[in-house]
């Protein structure tokens, strides 16, 4: 694979977190407040719109960290996962603070954080998923060109 091709796909990859970040951000806060907000209603300045796009921006770029190594072990997989991790969850407490998306309360705090958690969690598992599926049909793929082959 030229360099090229797999800064390509790379840099699609990043494109497709920021977009499942910033989706799965504005759901778990439609619901939310949906469900938990004594109004029910659901106000975003554009602060807050910004905002979010930022926490997507930053979670398509840091996803470079697995880049770094192309073969990497499990431990090194599992340390590139928690970097990626603190490095999120550091830019949400920056942004949240500056943007008053949580007070500095514990019960604030552990909301936002819980939020957080369930979107990493999600959209971990949809990255996966589609990783997965996409090596299922690249493995499908070799498996009828070998037999094509014969």
């Amino acid at each position: 694979m030229k360099y090229d091709e797999k800064r390509d796909g790379m840099f699609s990859i990043m494109i497709n977190i920021c977009t499942r970040v910033v989706t799965m951000i504005f759901i778990v806060i439609t619901l939310f407040r949906k469900f938990f907000s004594p109004s029910g209603e659901l106000y975003m300045g554009i602060k807050d719109i910004w905002g979010v796009l930022l926490m997507g921006i930053v979670s398509g770029l840091a996803f470079a960290i697995f880049y770094i190594k192309k073969n990497m072990t499990n431990r090194q997989f599992i340390l590139c996962e928690i970097v990626y991790f603190l490095i999120l969850n550091a830019v949400l407490f920056f942004v949240g603070l500056n943007l008053g998306w949580f007070k500095k309360e514990l019960t604030s705090l552990a909301i936002m954080e819980t939020m957080f958690i369930l979107i990493y969690i999600v959209v971990t598992t949809l990255v996966y998923l589609l990783d997965f599926n996409e090596t299922r049909k690249i493995n499908e793929k070799l498996k009828s060109r070998k037999k094509n082959a014969k």
